[in-house]
């Protein structure tokens, strides 16, 4: 009908105007972003067709962004597409892989140490497999990298990988498959005396829950008091950091303090509740102890729940957030400041921050009236540093100490394999000939006369650690030098003192 058609007319004029309008506000938009990018998007187009030489124009952006970035402060960064799958499989406390530990010696890739409970151990690979190939191709010679190994080995849970390997001169072909391999961050625990010890080396996805596991353990071994060893912790996530100070303050204490740039703050407190609240506290923090390390430590030291050993803490107070790029890369972006419950800045100052200033003539307190300390970063209430004196022999080179121990170890693999570890902590003990051996091999231009006794006991004690490492794995190693470790032991027989 007539006046159907003009209606449906009227319905058409309509739309037609609502969308040119549309277009308009769009074109207003991507003008004014053209505006603001004209001189950025010049620039790169010049390089890009009328620079003489060909160039890798993303990479050029992408260093450019990491330039930017690392002028404004000293933690953000920008982070390659390629690199963030890693960092994220570290922060969230697992991956998909078989479970072993690898180096390349001579050009060949062999198998150092098995996981317990691993997708290898349950196939029946064993430390000392030379792998000959992956998936049928050969993965011998001078160009096989750490990366490349790596990037063969793991790969999506379920799926296969199919390693060629030299056995005691058997040639063996084993396809394994896949399995989710946890990265453990809490990477000791154990009684010391009366006292449970923890350390913690990263605050990632599992933390929180995996240090609950090992105050389980240690509370059923009568734990009277917690050393917390922070040492070399670079932090992580905040809430695994808030979470794990909730378990040890009561309801309503403040754990942190976020201090946006607009000016607003949020602050996280605890929920009470919580098994360990009164149980006596210890930490242990170094001048790597950065981050969620310090948001721990700080909270838990304003509130005079824990005794703080070691030296000044890190002074990382900066909040990090990832903004994901197109193309899987990411810009990690400072937003806030932490601080402490008292009110101390976290973070130690630098050129262009305004916290000097803001912090500067102000005391800070404790709930019992302390006095703290704040010129960035968590100063201990107990100084203690290691002994640096003998620090000689901790510059020889650790990849020669660890060649030379795995020859060894390789060369009598099934005798070394007797050994347990607790009886090798106690009883392995390196003869003169083989300190001697090392000497040569490391050409060191040294002869055990050059020596003397400390510092034979000093190599004999590095050389051991690197044994441990090539029978049981890295935290083996770890176990070894902290026999050792003169910080942990005042801290065991301080905190000893105060257990009532």
């Amino acid at each position: 009908t007539v006046g159907g058609g003009m209606k449906r007319d009227s319905v058409v004029l309509w739309v037609f105007g609502f969308l040119i309008f549309g277009v308009w506000i769009g074109l207003q938009f991507r003008t004014d972003v053209k505006q603001d990018r004209s001189k950025l998007d010049q620039f790169f187009r010049y390089l890009e067709y009328e620079y003489v030489d060909t160039l890798d124009i993303d990479g050029l952006m992408d260093d450019a962004m990491d330039h930017i970035l690392s002028s404004l402060d000293p933690h953000s960064a920008f982070i390659p597409a390629e690199d963030s799958e890693y960092i994220a499989q570290r922060m969230q406390g697992n991956f998909s892989g078989i479970g072993v530990e690898f180096r390349i010696h001579e050009d060949t890739l062999v198998f150092v140490s098995i996981m317990k409970n691993s997708p290898a151990a349950s196939y029946g690979l064993l430390a000392g497999d030379r792998i000959i190939t992956i998936d049928g191709d050969t993965v011998v010679g001078p160009q096989l990298t750490n990366d490349e190994v790596t990037s063969r080995i793991k790969g999506e849970e379920g799926t296969y990988v199919t390693f060629g390997i030299m056995r005691d001169g058997l040639h063996l072909t084993a396809a394994v498959q896949r399995g989710i391999i946890p990265l453990e961050s809490v990477v000791s625990t154990q009684m010391l005396g009366s006292l449970g010890y923890v350390r913690m080396e990263r605050f990632a996805e599992t933390t929180h829950d995996e240090l609950l596991v090992a105050l389980d353990r240690l509370d059923s071994l009568n734990m009277r008091g917690l050393i917390l060893d922070l040492r070399g912790n670079p932090g992580g996530y905040l809430h695994e950091a808030v979470a794990i100070a909730d378990e040890f303050l009561s309801e309503d204490k403040s754990i942190v303090i976020t201090k946006y740039g607009d000016g607003k703050t949020h602050t996280s407190k605890a929920s009470g509740g919580q098994r360990y609240e009164d149980l006596p506290l210890h930490i242990i923090i170094d001048g790597s102890s950065a981050s969620a390390s310090e948001v721990v430590t700080g909270a838990l030291q304003d509130h005079d729940r824990a005794t703080v050993y070691g030296t000044t803490s890190f002074g990382k107070g900066l909040v990090q957030e990832d903004k994901i790029l197109s193309d899987g890369s990411k810009v990690r972006l400072t937003v806030a400041y932490y601080y402490t419950p008292s009110g101390r800045s976290i973070q130690k100052p630098y050129e262009g921050a305004d916290l000097p200033g803001q912090m500067e003539g102000t005391v800070f307190t404790s709930d019992s009236g302390k006095v703290l300390l704040a010129s960035g970063g968590i100063e201990p209430d107990i100084y203690l540093s290691a002994d640096s004196s003998n620090s000689y022999y901790w510059s020889m080179s650790f990849g020669t100490m660890d060649a030379f121990a795995f020859d060894q170890i390789d060369a009598q693999r099934s005798d070394y394999e007797l050994w347990t570890f607790e009886r090798f902590v106690t009883d392995f003990e390196l003869s003169d000939m083989q300190l001697y051996s090392f000497l040569e091999y490391g050409s060191y231009g040294l002869t055990l006369e050059d020596l003397s006794s400390t510092d034979m006991d000093e190599i004999r004690f590095l050389l051991k650690a690197a044994y441990a490492k090539n029978i049981w794995g890295f935290d083996a190693y770890r176990n070894v030098l902290r026999t050792d470790d003169v910080v942990l032991k005042e801290v065991v027989r301080a905190a000893s003192t105060t257990l009532k």
